[in-house]
């Protein structure tokens, strides 16, 4: 795409990072807005049983993941009970 792709690239990927988040089916159902160290780690989206979340955030996954920890402990879930699973978003020719 040259120029313009590397453009778009840079401006897309800067500051955005995507992650989902499973929920085991075991754990609690915490609704991660209702937690504000959660809230904001990004833009949140989570389905209504709680289970998967989707998260837009600032942060590379080893920042996230460090505060992910921090946030689950003021509330009912464990870091045992979730896994992340950083998004890979193609829509510019990820690199």
């Amino acid at each position: 795409m040259g120029l313009f792709g590397d453009a778009m690239q840079a401006m897309y990927h800067s500051g955005h990072y995507g992650y989902n988040i499973n929920v085991k089916k075991t754990a609690p159902a915490v609704d991660p807005k209702e937690v504000p160290e959660i809230a904001d780690l990004g833009r949140l989206n989570r389905t209504p049983n709680f289970k998967t979340w989707s998260i837009d955030s600032p942060y590379k996954t080893a920042e996230f993941t460090e505060k992910l920890a921090l946030a689950v402990e003021n509330c009912d879930l464990e870091m045992a009970d979730i896994e992340i699973k950083p998004q890979i978003d193609g829509r510019w020719g990820d690199k």
